[in-house]
């Protein structure tokens, strides 16, 4: 079965930014965007948004994918976009609203893990400590000929966020500023 979902960008007419996203579902289901700029700054004055529907179809993530490397939008002060990933993330140290924090809650509510994934999921980090912890993997930049003991550290660093990392050393991200693997 196809998942159908469609790539956006909403223009800034007040000031010339744009945001592009992807969203599971069809252009008129209300979708607005996930990003946190965006979000904040369509908050202020909506009427000052205009949004172009980019693709429709099965490779909405690849072509929103292809469009945030191209334009390196993380790193170009015309979007609102602060990650170059198609999957989503949210930067470290942004909080989260009140009311997003109580949805997320409210989601999360009455839905239990089974006993046998609560025990998967316990002996896989059994014993993971330092460089062997999902976290404690050492990640090197070919560019920077630097490496850190963990992606928080290399977070803390280079003033960038965690998952961002991750998604840079698992290959969903091509951005080559730091060209970021793990060791």
């Amino acid at each position: 079965m196809s998942t159908i979902g469609f790539v956006y960008r909403w223009h800034d007419a007040s000031n010339g930014k744009f945001y592009i996203g992807s969203h599971k579902g069809t252009p008129d289901d209300g979708y607005l965007g996930g990003g946190v700029l965006f979000r904040r700054s369509y908050a202020k004055r909506p009427d000052s948004f205009i949004r172009d529907i980019m693709y429709i179809g099965e490779h909405y993530r690849d072509y929103e994918q292809m469009i945030l490397d191209y334009e390196d939008a993380a790193n170009n002060n015309v979007f609102y976009n602060l990650v170059n990933c198609a999957w989503g993330g949210s930067p470290k140290g942004v909080p989260k609203k009140e009311s997003t924090k109580k949805k997320m809650s409210e989601a999360a509510k009455g839905k239990s893990k089974s006993e046998e994934h609560c025990k998967a999921v316990s002996e896989s980090l059994k014993g993971l400590t330092g460089a062997k912890s999902r976290r404690g993997i050492p990640v090197h930049s070919e560019v920077l000929d630097k490496t850190w003991p963990t992606r928080r550290e290399c977070s803390k660093e280079l003033g960038i966020s965690q998952s961002y990392i991750w998604s840079c050393v698992t290959g969903r991200n091509k951005n080559k500023k730091y060209r970021l693997k793990n060791l």
